[in-house]
């Protein structure tokens, strides 16, 4: 299985939380599964962390790209389609975050299961999206 993991889903993987569902978790474990995680997650992260908003312990940032690649995560970084597809992605529930919009727009275009615990997220099914959690 081809998985991508949305920002959420990357922080608890690299933290170990609990909040990561066993059902996300046992696919992670999966030698079969093969991961990606986008630029776009990273890029949420940086902000997030350089405006005060999230801590992780034990993470450092500029390193994360080398740990992720490490052990068998594939970066992806963001086509120009991908940019311009987010224009006809519709908007559900007042869902406006554009860094999960993108993550889905990512995840259709590559044929990758999302892996999100977003409980607006599954709207997108209808519209081809693989989602787990």
């Amino acid at each position: 299985m081809n998985v991508l993991l949305d920002t959420c889903a990357l922080i608890w993987t690299l933290t170990d939380d609990p909040k990561l569902s066993q059902t996300a978790r046992a696919i992670l474990r999966d030698p079969a599964t093969v991961t990606h995680v986008s630029a776009v997650s990273l890029l949420e992260m940086a902000i997030k962390i350089s405006i005060g908003k999230l801590a992780i312990e034990g993470v450092s940032l500029p390193s994360l790209p080398d740990v992720l690649t490490a052990h068998g995560a594939r970066l992806i970084a963001v086509e120009p389609a991908e940019a311009v597809a987010l224009a006809a992605l519709p908007f559900y529930d007042g869902h406006h975050d554009p860094f999960d919009r993108l993550l889905v727009v990512q995840a259709m275009r590559r044929n990758l299961t999302l892996v999100s615990p977003d409980d607006k997220i599954p709207h997108y099914r209808q519209h081809g999206l693989a989602l787990i959690w």
